[in-house]
């Protein structure tokens, strides 16, 4: 009876074992934080584009305008 028990006693305990690192899973858990940091990188340079945009109009117009310029000068 007591090796019955002792059996039910450890099968319950590697049940237990089992069930908490399933529960305690981490895996993609450094996938995920990349993803999410990439997102944010992502916003926050949109916002940063808007922003320039919004104060100092016609700036990406004129340094495209500059390296197109420069660029083609190299080639005549």
């Amino acid at each position: 009876m007591k090796k019955l028990f002792n059996t039910l006693k450890e099968k319950a305990l590697m049940l237990l074992v089992l069930m908490q690192t399933t529960v305690e899973d981490v895996k993609g858990d450094l996938a995920t934080n990349t993803i999410g940091a990439i997102i944010v990188a992502v916003v926050v340079i949109g916002l940063l584009i808007t922003a320039i945009n919004t104060f100092f109009p016609g700036f990406f117009t004129e340094m495209f305008n500059s390296m197109k310029t420069k660029l083609n000068s190299n080639w005549s």
